[in-house]
């Protein structure tokens, strides 16, 4: 067994979104995602087959649901997304490393 850190390791460079699973089975997907400046490219949305629980561990975020909604997420906020609700990420912090843990089932 292997005892690991989630805020351990945070790559350097940040050009492109960092995604690493860091658990799961065939069922079940879990993974850090560190954003920096990041979004989802205009016109683009989320539409997974699957449901995702996602939490803001450090940084901060903002989504926006197909139908309107907007959340503002800072550290310590989770969100529980239905498969297929699209959805997409309008902003993350400029300043410091968005740190996230989402579950995918």
């Amino acid at each position: 067994m292997e005892k690991r850190n989630i805020f351990d390791k945070i790559p350097s460079d940040l050009t492109l979104e960092s995604f690493e699973q860091i658990g799961g089975n065939d069922k079940i997907l879990i993974e850090r995602i560190v954003s920096k400046a990041h979004v989802t490219p205009e016109g683009q949305w989320y539409d997974q087959d699957r449901s995702e629980w996602v939490m803001v561990l450090k940084g901060e975020a903002k989504l926006q649901f197909e139908q309107g909604e907007r959340v503002h997420m800072k550290a310590g906020d989770h969100v529980d997304i239905a498969a297929h609700c699209k959805h997409r990420v309008t902003w993350t912090s400029p300043e410091t490393e968005t740190l996230w843990l989402a579950v995918h089932y």
